[in-house]
């Protein structure tokens, strides 16, 4: 399974890429964010600094994981603004 920074990104529309529901995803998903949910999630994964063919002008990367679904990427997405209210209280 690959998950694009712009699957889970709340900016995004379905048509350019956006794969969960608003309600999860997350506004401006960088991809050393991405990277980092993967790490604290535990997942085998490698880590591709790429462009997201719809949107090849913007910053953005992909992860491969071995074993995934949809409900993986919402868990990714909850991790992301884990991380970022965490960051915040610093």
């Amino acid at each position: 399974m690959i998950i694009w920074t712009a699957n889970i990104d709340a900016k995004k529309s379905r048509s350019m890429g956006r794969k969960i529901p608003k309600k999860f995803a997350v506004p401006n998903v960088r991809f050393q964010e991405l990277v980092q949910a993967c790490q604290e999630l535990g997942l085998d994964f490698l880590a591709e600094n790429k462009k997201y063919p719809r949107c090849w002008w913007e910053e953005g990367g992909r992860v491969v994981i071995k074993n995934g679904n949809r409900k993986l990427m919402i868990e990714v997405a909850k991790k992301i603004a884990e991380i970022r209210e965490r960051k915040k209280k610093k």
